[in-house]
């Protein structure tokens, strides 16, 4: 019998017709699968990522935040009034604000959202920060004695637990002394106070011993780009720091399945007096003189600092940099160290270039917005420096150390002298305008402040009267009939062993001098400063020898150099840093509102000035010229009779009592 198979082939092709498809089938889902699992994976790293990054932009966002707000709440809590409303300057306001300002808890605006309709959208970022207490975000690396406030750990002793982690004390600086109780506060605030001093058991990065320079001492410069001195250059300063973590991502590591990365910083404010040739608030003319004239007989050894620095003519530093707050304007012939600043130092390309040429992070002009995390807070009270104010009761703020007294000069002498003006008759007064009265204010040999007064006729003798040549202080009518309080430096040592009481000049060591103006009933109230004129006419001053620690002369008056100042050079002191053979001079600081130099009218001397100028002018829009210098009359000086040499201090033993003060603010990471 036979079959017809043929019906049969066509089922078998038609189940391998199945098979292949089947399989082809199988091979396109299982590719399918994998390209959409690996596109998954893909889109998942990719969101990793990219939450990844939105930690680090808004943790870098936080850190420059930081800068700007913890110096203005640490001079917040200087002044009167903050212990009213005291939270406002506490850690945990200041990381609030800053989270705020870095916009670290939203992805997205309110605002933007509104404007593109989605009120009503759910974010799908998963890193979205959710953290309802700043704990959260922000916390102390270490346990201390007190964890009632736990964002930070100071840079002070009673912080032993962290000072004794070695991970935590091989990062940090030196710390600094401080009562218990200030221990609490710089817990809860940022503190900047004069009660802060180094201790000598704990010296790590002190160049100099702390017993001699418990203040300020010898630093290395951090290395940051902001040029006031080099990287790893030896400065004076005193470095006030605090501790914290941050801690990104801890909040929404369940929802994002990203741990959380713990990074430590140290921030620190350095107070740093100034210290470099020529600094100023405003704009800062350098090379030529206020007439157009170039600089003759110039010299800079050491940094430049403004807020904003125009060269002209011929500059050339060395040993330092120029540094701006805002911007350098460079002109002329400019170098630092031999090497050629052009105009277009900071252009796009040519900065990136130096920063690949350069083996560190020095270099010879920098200015503001290229200096990465760093701001540099110069405190320049302007003419309210040289008026004196108080900061009230201590209750009435929350640091130890009052602004007043920390921020003005005059606030800081340790003698004052106010000559009387008695207004018994306007016409007497015109014809006959020699003050008869003075106070004197000076602290004793037990620290306190002790007043007296000094009369003409009872117990201040003109000068030529006996025992007149004892005093320092005797008055005189100038060539430009402004009448002067003329002050001899070099009686001031024996003036103050005859009132037997008074410490030596190493402690009476700064000195207010002022006109004080009484009215008497209701006479009438004349303008004095401008109908007659005062100022201070400093003679006597060429052997400052006697001032160990340095003189430093406050006035809110015109003051005359009448003669040579500080000429008499003397043994450096010992463990200063400073060699032995070394030229020094007892430190000298003069703060005025203006400066003449002779007080006898057509001047025409050699005026030669060693050493650092600063200006007290604070409007920014004002140019600056450190080195015009005017005689009696307000004419200035020809510039072929001005030498200068200009330098920065090498050692804390070259400071002044009295200095003006710039803080330096840094964010370092450190674990």
């Amino acid at each position: 019998m036979e079959f017809d198979k043929s019906h049969l082939r066509r089922k078998e092709s038609g189940y391998t017709t199945f098979a292949v498809v089947s399989g082809v089938s199988l091979l396109i889902i299982a590719m399918t699968t994998f390209a959409l699992r690996g596109n998954l994976t893909s889109t998942q790293t990719q969101a990793r990522a990219q939450v990844k990054q939105d930690f680090s932009q808004k943790e870098d966002a936080m850190l420059s935040a930081l800068l700007h707000i913890v110096p203005n709440k640490a001079i917040g809590a200087m002044k009167s009034g903050s212990q009213s409303n005291a939270s406002d300057f506490t850690w945990n306001r200041i990381f609030q604000e800053a989270a705020s300002l870095a916009n670290a808890e939203e992805t997205v605006s309110p605002a933007l959202v509104t404007a593109l309709n989605l009120g009503n959208a759910i974010s799908a970022n998963t890193g979205q920060l959710d953290f309802t207490k700043m704990e959260e975000l922000v916390i102390a690396p270490s346990e201390t004695r007190d964890n009632t406030f736990n964002h930070v750990n100071g840079g002070n002793w009673w912080e032993y637990m962290m000072l004794g982690q070695p991970e935590l004390s091989s990062e940090v600086p030196a710390a600094l002394r401080v009562s218990y109780s200030d221990y609490l506060l710089d817990k809860r605030y940022p503190i900047i106070s004069q009660d802060k001093i180094y201790v000598n058991w704990y010296q790590k990065g002190l160049s100099l011993s702390p017993d001699l320079y418990p203040d300020f001492n010898l630093l290395q410069y951090p290395d940051i780009k902001f040029g006031y001195k080099r990287p790893g250059e030896l400065f004076v300063a005193k470095r006030n720091w605090w501790i914290f973590s941050l801690n990104f991502g801890a909040d929404s590591e369940s929802a994002s399945g990203i741990a959380a990365v713990k990074k430590t910083y140290v921030l620190s404010i350095y107070e740093v007096p100034s210290q470099i040739p020529l600094s100023a608030a405003t704009i800062l003319n350098l090379g030529q003189y206020g007439n157009g004239n170039d600089w003759e007989n110039i010299s800079v050894e050491g940094g430049v600092y403004a807020n904003e620095i125009q060269t002209k003519g011929t500059v050339a530093l060395s040993g330092g940099g120029l540094s701006a707050g805002k911007t350098v304007s460079i002109g002329g012939a400019t170098s630092v160290d031999g090497n050629a600043v052009e105009a277009d130092f900071d252009a796009l390309g040519e900065r990136e270039k130096r920063g690949l040429e350069s083996q560190s992070d020095f270099h010879a002009a920098s200015q503001g917005g290229n200096v990465g995390k760093v701001a540099f807070v110069p405190i320049n009270r302007g003419a309210d420096s040289l008026v004196k104010q108080s900061d009230g009761d201590r209750s009435l703020r929350i640091s130890p150390t009052g602004w007043n007294d920390y921020s003005r000069a005059a606030n800081q002498t340790a003698m004052t002298v106010n000559v009387h003006l008695k207004r018994l008759n306007p016409l007497n007064l015109l014809s006959s305008p020699l003050p008869l009265e003075f106070e004197f204010s000076y602290i004793d040999k037990s620290g306190n402040t002790k007043s007296l007064s000094f009369e003409r006729g009872v117990n201040w003798p003109a000068e030529g009267e006996s025992n007149g040549d004892v005093f320092p202080f005797q008055t005189e009518l100038l060539e430009d009939t402004r009448l002067a309080l003329v002050s001899n430096l070099e009686r001031l040592p024996g003036f103050l062993e005859t009132l037997g009481d008074a410490a030596d000049v190493s402690v009476n060591n700064s000195i207010y001098i002022g006109f004080k103006v009484e009215t008497l009933g209701n006479l009438i109230d004349l303008d004095l400063e401008s109908l007659l004129g005062f100022g201070v006419s400093l003679r006597g001053g060429k052997d400052l020898s006697a001032f160990s620690k340095g003189l430093s002369i406050v006035t809110n008056l015109r003051l005359y150099i009448s003669e040579s100042i500080n000429t008499v050079a003397v043994t450096p002191p010992s463990n200063s840093g400073l060699a032995a053979g070394a030229e020094f001079y007892p430190p000298l600081s003069l703060f005025a509102p203006e400066k003449r130099f002779g007080d006898v009218l057509g001047f025409d001397g050699n005026v030669k000035i060693t050493g650092q100028l600063n200006s007290l002018e604070t409007d920014q829009t004002k140019t600056v010229n450190l080195l015009d210098i005017q005689r009696a009359d307000g004419d200035n000086i020809p510039s072929n009779n001005i030498r200068a040499e200009l330098k920065s201090l090498r050692s804390p033993a070259e400071l002044p009592p009295i200095h003006q003060m710039n803080w330096l603010v840094t964010i370092e990471e450190i674990l």
